[in-house]
């Protein structure tokens, strides 16, 4: 059966990257009829509806958006080393294994400057809210959220976990007065839908902290994306929890201010991971370039022997 529908989800998983039917289509080069049908054929096979047209193309239902986050990581890892195969002799490649947030807000604004430091190179990203779920899967790269405690050999940690709840200048103009993480129980929260298994701060253990309690009369918003997390912020539509190191531009050029002054610190923090004992030269370059980056400060922690 998986063999069966091999085509098909490999027709979702590109449709939901590129949320229209018409640019799928064009990459694995078939008319867009047929990938229709290709999506159709999955759905009735699966009975569930993945994709909801909207006027700009198609997005995720809640079954589709399950349905992503299950074999993405495994269909993402095998077209990367599919690219890897077909350039093995003119380009080197890395695979790095990364969560969504650490992809879209630091990792792909310094993409360019990063193949201009080391070119030529082929990077290829597998992202996922669990990018530790990789291991094993030929991947150079690992960079994930951990706790301190809880890390492995040959991981170096790039920045600590510091997180404030951080909204649109128009919204603070529109509540006076916050000064306090109290102070945002009743005002409308965004949030990540985030596994239970997740290792970073959610709006109820970032109001633990400060020894609130998170049940309140809060409006809450989850989205699937932090991305999506980041943009509600930004249009007004409440208060976000922003991680210090991945929003920093933003609060910088002003697109997102802090709803109040405190911020969480906790032990856990962004470890990048070599993925094999041996990493070629390409993966241990990038490797060097991120940390620098980073700020030349991290530290090298070693796991308990």
């Amino acid at each position: 059966m998986m063999s069966r529908h091999a085509a098909g989800l490999c027709a979702f998983v590109l449709v939901a990257r590129h949320g229209q039917l018409s640019a799928a289509a064009r990459e694995l080069r078939i008319s867009q009829p047929g990938l229709s049908q290709r999506l159709k054929n999955l759905e009735d096979s699966l009975q569930v509806t993945l994709f909801e047209r909207t006027h700009r193309g198609v997005r995720l239902t809640e079954q589709g958006a399950e349905l992503l986050a299950t074999v993405e990581p495994l269909l993402g890892n095998l077209a990367a080393n599919f690219r890897r195969f077909t350039h093995r002799k003119r380009t080197p490649s890395v695979l790095v294994s990364v969560d969504f947030a650490f992809a879209s807000f630091w990792l792909l604004p310094r993409l360019a400057r990063l193949r201009e430091a080391i070119h030529p190179i082929d990077i290829s990203m597998l992202t996922s809210q669990q990018p530790e779920l990789a291991a094993g899967l030929s991947v150079d790269l690992t960079i994930r959220m951990a706790e301190g405690d809880d890390i492995e050999a040959r991981e170096t940690k790039l920045m600590d976990e510091r997180v404030s709840a951080v909204c649109s200048p128009a919204f603070l103009a529109s509540h006076p007065g916050l000064s306090t993480p109290a102070d945002l129980a009743g005002l409308p929260l965004l949030s990540l839908a985030t596994p239970s298994t997740s290792h970073w701060y959610d709006w109820g253990s970032w109001f633990a902290h400060f020894g609130i309690d998170a049940r309140s009369d809060s409006e809450r918003t989850s989205f699937t994306s932090y991305d999506i997390v980041v943009r509600a912020a930004q249009a007004g539509l409440g208060v976000a929890l922003g991680w210090h190191g991945l929003i920093d531009d933003l609060l910088e050029e002003g697109g997102l201010v802090p709803a109040v002054p405190d911020v969480a610190a906790s032990g856990r923090g962004y470890f990048i991971h070599m993925g094999q004992e041996t990493p070629s030269s390409a993966a241990a370059r990038v490797h060097d370039w991120i940390v620098e980056e980073v700020g030349g400060a991290a530290s090298v922690a070693r796991a308990p022997r």
